[in-house]
């Protein structure tokens, strides 16, 4: 072979490894994907792969661009609560999945306010670290994406976890990366352990004497009523829930579960925590965590007046309702109390 074509020849070979670097490099990380136009922008849903932990997965996920125009340079990226998968109505029919879960909370109104944003479905994922793992490979997905579709990345991105996202957000806020520009918790969980241990055996110990299927008619001063107020954090007027807590708490020491990681309690970036005043599920919790956590400085929380787990203008609050009542077999004045009471939506976009 002449010394021109043995040049050639390695120019050609140079050229495919180019190419093919340049195609490994453009494959897009999204499939299945369909886009409509939305109130606002654009929206981009289907199915996203990546690695977590040294393994693909694919899972679902929910991503909107505002116009350029109103686009202010921030990225929010949303944290469901629970275990990820379908969505409930209180009658049982499935309303959707959990990469859209946080849509009526601040999906929506994120978008309105200029801001991009994207969520992801952590079904099957499981504990707080693998969701952060997945979470934070997922928000390197969306940053690039949106930077390609605005022309220019995201300046900011900011992370917002409800319940067992909280508990996602919290260990992101603790995370020396700081990949976050700073994090909000609603009635977020991973708070502290020692707390959550407390309340869960002092729960599942009064709960028997309280339950008002066994004790009907007992008076909100009884011996027993106020211990167990006091176990789980809320005034005794959010009796009307307890129940739900209550057999779960009975349930959940029964499984001996271990009692998992506890969070360091020292926030790296700006972090805002809201809370029901009637949340039993978090209360005690969130406020350990806001009396030892430091710096102070980069904490602040907000307690909302009435409000349980999630207030009843969050259509989550719906498969709560159909779990209360139609799985846990609890009175249907247990499911009707959880969709009552004032909103913390005012409180969590202000």
């Amino acid at each position: 072979m002449s010394s021109m074509n043995r040049t050639r020849l390695v120019l050609l070979l140079a050229m495919a490894v180019i190419a093919a670097t340049a195609e490994a490099q453009t494959t897009s990380p999204f499939s299945a994907a369909a886009e409509t136009a939305v109130p606002g922008g654009i929206e981009s849903k289907g199915l996203v792969t990546t690695e977590v932990n040294g393994k693909a997965v694919t899972k679902r996920f929910v991503l909107r661009v505002p116009t350029a125009v109103k686009w202010n340079g921030s990225l929010v990226i949303g944290a469901h609560g629970g275990g990820g998968g379908d969505d409930y109505d209180r009658s049982g029919n499935v309303i959707g999945t959990d990469e859209t879960a946080l849509d009526d909370v601040i999906g929506r109104y994120s978008l309105g306010e200029g801001f991009a944003y994207a969520s992801v479905d952590r079904d099957g994922i499981g504990g707080p670290r693998e969701g952060l793992a997945l979470t934070c490979r997922f928000t390197d997905i969306a940053r690039t994406e949106v930077g390609r579709r605005m022309k220019k990345a995201p300046v900011r991105v900011y992370l917002i976890g409800l319940s067992a996202g909280g508990s996602v957000a919290r260990l992101a806020a603790e995370d020396d990366l700081q990949i976050y520009a700073g994090t909000l918790l609603i009635a977020g969980g991973g708070g502290d352990v020692p707390t959550r241990l407390d309340r869960m055996a002092r729960m599942a110990a009064l709960w028997p004497l309280v339950d008002p299927r066994v004790h009907p008619g007992l008076e909100a001063t009884d011996p027993n009523v106020r211990a167990y107020a006091e176990a789980v954090g809320t005034p005794v007027e959010a009796r009307r829930l307890w129940p739900y807590s209550g057999a779960g708490a009975v349930a959940a020491v029964a499984r001996r579960q271990a009692p998992g990681e506890n969070s360091s309690g020292v926030v790296k970036v700006p972090t805002i925590e809201v809370v029901g005043t009637w949340d039993d599920l978090m209360i005690r919790e969130v406020r350990a965590y806001r009396q030892r956590v430091q710096p102070q400085a980069l904490h602040r929380l907000y307690e909302v007046e009435g409000v349980w787990h999630m207030s009843g203008d969050d259509d989550g609050v719906m498969s709560f309702e159909y779990i209360a009542e139609s799985r846990m077999k609890l009175p249907k004045d247990v499911a009707d109390a959880m969709g009552e009471g004032p909103s913390c939506l005012p409180t969590v976009r202000a």
